[in-house]
């Protein structure tokens, strides 16, 4: 019978399938990454064309404009006649970044020779992970056909700048592959991010949660700030889509293209949350004390941006990086663990200087020149917004660590520890002042009658018959003896 005991072997990859080649499988996955990316860019283009909303231009200048939306996706600069367009709705960016990511994810299992037997259960063993071989060619095949595109959708009036193709191509392969090979080798996206988290080096791997905890703080505010705008404006920007006419399938576009922008609109609020403010063209300036502005771009969403001074009330959200970086304080208390009070200190102050730095790249992404003219300057000042990021988040952390741990450890004791403490002195001279005030006879009968209700417990001391307060654990039994501890 031990054939009965004997498990049923799962055929292996080389019985059932063949072994997927080194190079050709990158490729591939490449070529399925561009054309996930490409095609939800394309379509609304092309439907927006065959409506009648494209203009007198041609089924060729349709597709090289899908292919310059695509590549803007990527954050290359298109040339246009007078200016040049590099503000990128990250929501379009992140269309690009998620074929990559499901390409070199799909990819990594592919290399795996085990991936089979793992997910039938037949195999314990950890997925493996994707060569470095295997993930440079996949980014530089990616590179290459977005390379390719950038060549093949110039056309008079627009050209894409190659070199930042390249170069946006290289990063978004790279960090979208190379994302998509860990979740597949993890087991999941937030098992990968931990893995990264636990290779950044020990002292600015404690920084890394306290900084982003204080920018996702900002944003969840930034967020409610855009809602609300939109919400009280939405009469102007009703009125803005009525006056521009764009007809249903123009309409449908125009939404889309709003939706892909809410993104970079909420990263805008944030640098105003902080103080720095942002621009929507030359001479123009929008803060949490108000704006400033002149013709704004044909996008009805931006009807929304108040105009002119705002309510005093309204400054108040200048504290809310201070309070995002007093929770990112009290994170690091709380996974402070035995840290001295200057390693808290000096945690809290590089808290401060990695938000400061993923502030001021997110507002470098969500900014750049729109077009010709004044709309050459649309956005925040990274430079603005990383150096206020960093000392607005820095002084709440700072200001949160040294009021819990570090100014009670200085101390020697809590304050609630020092207020318990008095208000002991306190009771312990009441109960003195009681027996002093009459005889010795009449004092030691009144405290013999008074005791069941006013005896000091031995952790707080006891009442001794010369009117001093006994020290604690020092109590005694009417005859004089100490009382044993069990008694």
């Amino acid at each position: 019978m031990s054939f009965l005991l004997e498990r049923p072997s799962t055929p292996s990859r080389s019985g059932s399938e063949p072994t997927p080649s080194p190079f050709a499988a990158p490729l591939h996955a490449a070529l399925r990454a561009a054309a996930g990316g490409l095609v939800p860019v394309a379509v609304p283009v092309v439907v927006a064309w065959v409506l009648g909303a494209g203009g007198q231009s041609g089924w060729d200048g349709t597709v090289r404009l899908a292919l310059a939306l695509w590549l803007l996706g990527h954050h290359t600069g298109l040339t246009i006649t007078g200016g040049h367009v590099g503000l990128v709705p990250l929501g379009l960016a992140l269309v690009p970044l998620a074929s990559t990511w499901l390409a070199g994810r799909r990819l990594a299992r592919i290399m795996d020779p085990r991936a089979e037997r793992i997910a039938a259960g037949a195999s314990r063993a950890a997925p493996a992970r994707l060569s470095g071989r295997s993930l440079g060619l996949f980014v530089g095949a990616y590179t290459l056909i977005v390379a390719l595109a950038s060549l093949a959708a110039a056309m008079p009036g627009l050209r894409p700048l190659s070199a930042q193709a390249v170069l946006g191509a290289v990063t978004v392969a790279l960090v979208g592959g190379g994302t998509g090979a860990a979740t597949y080798r993890y087991g999941g996206l937030r098992r990968a991010v931990l893995a990264a988290e636990r290779r950044i080096p020990a002292p600015v791997r404690d920084w890394v949660r306290p900084a982003a905890t204080a920018l996702t703080a900002q944003l969840v505010v930034a967020s409610v700030v855009v809602v609300t705008l939109v919400a009280v404006h939405a009469s102007q920007v009703m009125a803005v889509h009525r006056a521009l006419r764009p007809g249903v399938s123009g309409t449908a576009v125009l939404t889309l293209g709003e939706v892909l922008l809410v993104p970079n609109l909420v990263l805008w609020a944030a640098s105003a949350l902080v103080g720095a403010g942002f621009a929507v063209g030359s001479g123009t300036w929008v803060g949490v004390t108000g704006s400033h502005l002149g013709p704004l771009p044909a996008i009805p969403v931006l009807a929304a941006l108040p105009v002119g001074p705002l309510p005093g009330a309204v400054t108040g959200l200048l504290a809310v990086p201070v309070l995002a970086g007093a929770l990112g304080g009290w994170l690091i208390v709380r996974r402070g663990g035995d840290a001295t009070a200057r390693e808290l200190v000096t945690r809290a102050a590089g808290t401060g200087l990695l938000a400061g730095v993923g502030g001021g790249v997110l507002a470098w992404l969500s900014g750049g020149p729109a077009g010709p003219g004044r709309f050459a300057v649309v956005g925040p000042s990274a430079l603005l917004v990383g150096v206020t990021t960093a000392l607005e988040v820095g002084a709440g952390a700072l200001v949160t660590v040294l009021a819990v741990v570090a100014w009670p450890r200085f101390q020697g004791a809590t304050w609630w520890a020092r207020l318990r403490d008095a208000a002991e002195a306190v009771a312990a001279q009441g109960d003195q002042a009681g027996p002093a005030g009459g005889s010795a006879a009449g004092g030691e009968a009144a405290g013999e009658r008074e005791q069941p209700d006013g005896a000091v417990s031995a952790a707080s001391g006891t009442a001794r018959p010369d009117g001093a307060a006994a020290p604690p654990g020092d109590a005694r039994t009417p005859g004089g003896s100490a009382a044993a501890p069990g008694a």
